[in-house]
């Protein structure tokens, strides 16, 4: 059931899926710069707001997305929140970087739980919270990504992150919670040496500057910007329990209820509830309902004749999920009112896709503004 959605306030332990890696070190802040996508000189200055940014290969595809805290200590030292199943890669991958510079490397999995806040009204979650983590710990701050994700912290092993006024929720519930924002997280939601970020949208969630200098893999992030179009984009969708109904008539933010300041279509909440006694929510990679797995292919439903294919499910969860869509297909389909599936046969599943209200006006609009010039 999506009750968790509708409470107030929610507080999650993410340690099942996310890691926590200590970097220490005078050159650290110039280091980082050199290898994420976002500009990082802010981390200059202790206790300074965490970052969002992500790991590029040498191609410009997306290795490992990241948040930055920095600590109070006074020598610049940086706690990395990082997706669990591919932090023994990225460690390797830093400490390669790291070449011969004084820079110390570890894993802090140990000593430091990852957690979230999250529904309710975002300020007042400052004065619920009941624990003061220790100087050198960088404490709650509002998720860099998007301000209804909520909080997000690094607090202490053995720290509770609940305070006065919440409830405890799972990190599946968290990821619900994002999936209905339309953003993916970590290795497994966003492949890692796949896929271009942009088709992430971590431009849109404030993980990649354009206005810094080099950077590993910055050569095709600039190309792709500058040239301004992004052609295929990650989009949240519930699956129909059947064909009938308007395919994208959530498309329309002005039209849809609202869930924690996002628009979220009503289809997408009833859809999920009435699955919640068929429909286990599983890992990242499992099942969704009607057998809908990850990595699915998504196509226009056949109009008498070949099917088109027009993306990739890459998060499924009872029935709510994301994937990456060409976006001139989900266009052309709300307007023939066309469905979408995945699978065939009695294994068909029908696929309707929404706009998040946080996307900029202009995302997916490229291509014909560009034909109109």
């Amino acid at each position: 059931m999506l009750a968790h959605l509708a409470s107030p306030i929610r507080v999650a332990c993410l340690d099942e899926v996310r890691s926590v890696i200590r970097l220490s070190g005078a050159g650290l802040v110039h280091f980082l710069q050199g290898l994420v996508t976002n500009d990082v000189l802010g981390l200059e200055t202790p206790g300074a707001q965490p970052l969002y940014t992500c790991i590029l290969n040498a191609q410009g595809r997306h290795l490992h997305d990241l948040f930055l805290h920095r600590t109070l200590d006074e020598v610049p030292t940086v706690l990395v929140d990082a997706d669990r199943q591919g932090a023994a890669d990225l460690l390797r991958l830093l400490k390669r970087y790291r070449l011969r510079q004084r820079l110390d490397i570890d894993d802090a999995s140990e000593q430091y739980s990852v957690w979230a806040r999250y529904g309710g009204h975002t300020p007042t979650l400052h004065d619920t919270h009941s624990t003061t983590p220790p100087p050198a710990v960088p404490g709650w701050a509002p998720d860099p990504r998007l301000q209804d994700l909520g909080l997000r912290a690094l607090l202490p092993a053995g720290v509770d992150g609940g305070g006065k006024g919440v409830a405890a929720a799972s990190w599946r519930d968290h990821r619900q919670w994002r999936i209905l924002q339309g953003v993916a997280e970590g290795d497994t939601e966003i492949p890692s040496g796949e896929v271009v970020p942009l088709e992430f949208n971590i431009d849109g969630l404030h993980g990649i500057s354009f206005t810094k200098g080099c950077y590993v893999g910055q050569e095709l992030m600039a190309r792709t910007h500058f040239k301004g179009v992004v052609r295929k984009r990650l989009m949240p969708f519930v699956l129909a329990p059947d064909k009938g109904g308007s395919t994208l008539d959530a498309l329309q933010p002005e039209q849809l209820p609202q869930l924690g300041g996002s628009a979220v279509p009503a289809a997408a909440l009833a859809a999920t509830a009435a699955a919640a006694g068929d429909a286990d929510v599983g890992g990242a990679a499992a099942g969704g309902a009607g057998g809908v797995q990850q990595g699915a292919t998504v196509y226009l439903a056949p109009q008498g004749g070949k099917r088109k294919s027009v993306g990739t499910v890459r998060v499924i969860d009872g029935r709510l999920g994301l994937a990456v869509l060409r976006l001139s297909a989900v266009q052309a389909a709300s307007a023939a009112d066309q469905l979408l599936v995945v699978g065939e046969g009695e294994a068909t599943a029908y696929l309707r896709p929404w706009r998040p209200n946080w996307w900029p006006n202009g995302w997916g609009r490229e291509e014909a503004a560009g034909a109109a010039a």
